[in-house]
């Protein structure tokens, strides 16, 4: 019989869901100048691996001597340490306009336009940044003159593992060439070919972002110059259902754009600035999963010249869209080039931005505005040091790059801006760490125990049911209101709450249909396998014995059904049979008899489980990886 209790202090709700519980503490570490050099660099964008999260790479624009280039970065510590170049890798060809992202396998790419500006050209790496292929041709356009295409952006997902379009390549971009419309293309096998080029937009677009959501959708904004000129007046918007094949657009809606210039702004450290969006899918399991975020800089009003960041979001798909919200910093007296990230896990939105934070003058810092629901907002500065908003010497136009970027994942963001503090234009990156607990789901062996501490107690957040399993080591908060009765199995809804300093293991169950990065926390895993399998299974002589996840590579639960024996212990050999574990008095139920064991210090291999239970062995192997 199994034995439930709930925890009803905090609230009662429908599952999936996302606690709120008060306002999330971020907290900026100390920028890291992720690649110091003699060249200039700007432009950044950046993206962080869910198959390895330690595992983040970056592109920027480069200027070696005279000439205009595209460098790469990558870190396997977590932004501690970062290798590169301020080429491209294997000295490929590549001009301007940077992007990065991985795709469900772990894969890493880069995008860049060509010399010639006739297409995009494409990179990938299968071992986190160390090597990387030639250059890959995404599309190849007529030349006219020297501006074809302009900020390619790719989007090398659908990320989402389950996904029935898991790995499609999206890239979208602004053709001059046919009355500078919005265009789209694809790849659906790892970037070996292209096709399904689609027009987006019916007038002037630019700027265009492309992401995909929760099931698969594809989702493209952009600024549309509807009547031919500057500033932006409406935001472009597209979507597609069936991985990219076919697309409907529409008008998201209207903007009042800062970019009314082609060139250096005096409001703006005399720079070029644009007003181009920014956007994000979030792919959590919380309750606004599928919410489409939509960020970008706008003057406040109509007889305004100060620039705000402002968000809007919709939950339909983009049929309907929010009340646009104002998140940057009250005294920033400018604001601009804003970049969206949400983490999968948590669900949290982060958007970074330039502002101008003094009274006067053009000294610049970097923020991120972040919020739990896309509704209230707070606000850190990342940058260590401020620097003032200048062209970057010896290019046109004020140019002083046209974005920066941050990624986040696992409670943590990365920031990435280019400053002069140096006197160089350089890249630099800050890591945020936030206390919003991980929405737990349907990863098994889950440990738990650093939650966010409110009142004494843990509070523990989860976006479904959570079964746990060796519940001994459970403690209860006394006042916690519960009911609770004595057992190996029990049933806690979201919110439940323990005494400081409880710790345990818990069996997260699939109980609700959500599947997500943060739900099956992302395992770069081999293509046989099958995450609905992940119970290892045996049974001899009616002694049934099971072990998951197989393959496992920090937490194993191995045990058995509970028919009265009179003795069970067990113990685990590597494949030569030496003994590595013993277990003397696993945790015993009415129906089951099992130990976890923590295999995170085991070498990668195969080892064997073997129960004594009445002094007879019965054996199970599996997989540490």
């Amino acid at each position: 019989m199994r034995n439930y209790f709930n925890f009803v202090g905090i609230l009662v709700f429908c599952l999936p869901a996302f606690i709120v519980t008060g306002q999330v503490t971020a907290i900026d570490n100390h920028d890291i100048y992720i690649y110091p050099s003699s060249n200039s660099q700007h432009e950044v964008h950046i993206s962080i691996n869910k198959t390895n999260n330690l595992n983040i790479i970056a592109s920027a624009n480069t200027v070696i001597g005279n000439t205009l280039t595209q460098g790469y970065y990558f870190t396997n510590d977590g932004g501690i340490t970062w290798n590169g170049s301020d080429k491209m890798p294997n000295n490929q060809e590549g001009r301007a306009d940077p992007s990065t992202g991985f795709d469900a396998s772990g894969r890493g790419y880069i995008s860049t336009l060509p010399n010639a500006f006739d297409g995009y050209l494409i990179q990938y790496s299968d071992d986190y940044g160390s090597s990387w292929t030639n250059s890959i041709r995404g599309i190849q356009l007529p030349v006219s003159g020297n501006n074809t295409e302009d900020k390619e952006m790719m989007v090398c997902v659908d990320e989402m593992q389950t996904s029935s379009y898991a790995n499609n390549f999206y890239c979208s971009w602004t053709d001059f060439n046919d009355a500078s419309k919005v265009k789209i293309n694809r790849s659906v096998n790892g970037a070996s070919t292209f096709n399904n080029l689609k027009t987006l937009s019916s007038n002037w677009g630019q700027g265009t972002n492309v992401q995909t959501g929760p099931n698969g959708e594809v989702y493209v904004c952009w600024t549309d110059y509807s009547n031919g000129s500057l500033p932006g007046q409406n935001m472009g918007f597209s979507s597609s259902s069936d991985g990219g094949l076919n697309y409907v657009s529409s008008t998201a809606f209207a903007f009042n754009g800062i970019r009314t210039t082609r060139g250096g702004n005096g409001n703006f450290g005399n720079t070029r600035v644009n007003d181009y969006p920014a956007m994000a899918v979030d792919k959590s399991c919380g309750n606004n999963r599928g919410r489409i975020y939509i960020v970008y800089p706008e003057f406040e009003n109509s007889t305004s010249n100060r620039s705000v960041i402002r968000i809007r979001f919709s939950d339909d798909g983009g049929q309907n869209w929010s009340v646009a919200s104002t998140i940057n910093i009250t005294n920033g007296c400018q604001n601009w080039f804003p970049w969206i990230s949400i983490d999968d896990q948590t669900g949290l939105v982060s958007v970074i931005y330039y502002s101008f934070d003094q009274s006067s003058g053009s000294s610049t810092n970097t923020y991120v505005a972040y919020s739990q629901n896309g509704s209230t907002w707070q606000n850190i500065k990342i940058s260590d040091v401020s620097h003032n908003t200048a062209p970057i010497s010896g290019l046109l136009g004020g140019y002083a790059g046209d974005y920066i970027g941050i990624t986040s994942f696992g409670g943590v963001a990365y920031g990435a801006w280019m400053d002069d503090r140096n006197g160089n234009w350089q890249i630099y990156v800050s890591k945020i760490n936030y206390d919003l607990p991980i929405l737990a789901s349907s990863q098994t062996n889950l440990e738990i125990n650093r939650p966010l501490e409110i009142g004494g107690k843990k509070v523990y957040h989860a976006a479904q049911k959570i079964r746990v399993a060796n519940t001994a080591s459970i403690k209860i908060k006394s006042t916690a209101n519960v009911e609770m009765v004595a057992g190996d199995e029990i049933e806690l809804k979201p919110g439940f709450s323990t005494e400081t300093g409880a710790f345990y293991i818990a069996e997260i169950q699939q109980l609700t249909p959500c599947t997500t990065p943060g739900a099956i926390l992302f395992k770069r895993l081999p293509s046989t396998w099958n995450s609905n399998t992940n119970v290892l299974k045996t049974e001899k002589d009616g002694v049934k014995l099971f072990a998951y996840p197989n393959p496992a590579t920090d937490f194993i639960t191995i045990g058995t059904i509970n028919k009265g024996y009179k003795s069970v212990s067990f113990f685990i050999a590597d494949i030569s049979g030496a003994t590595i574990s013993t277990f003397n008095s696993p945790n015993t139920s009415e129906e089951q008899i099992r130990q976890i064991v923590d295999i995170s210090k085991y070498i990668d291999g195969t080892y064997f489980a073997t129960l004594v239970i009445d002094e007879k062995r019965y054996s199970i192997k599996f997989t540490k990886r």
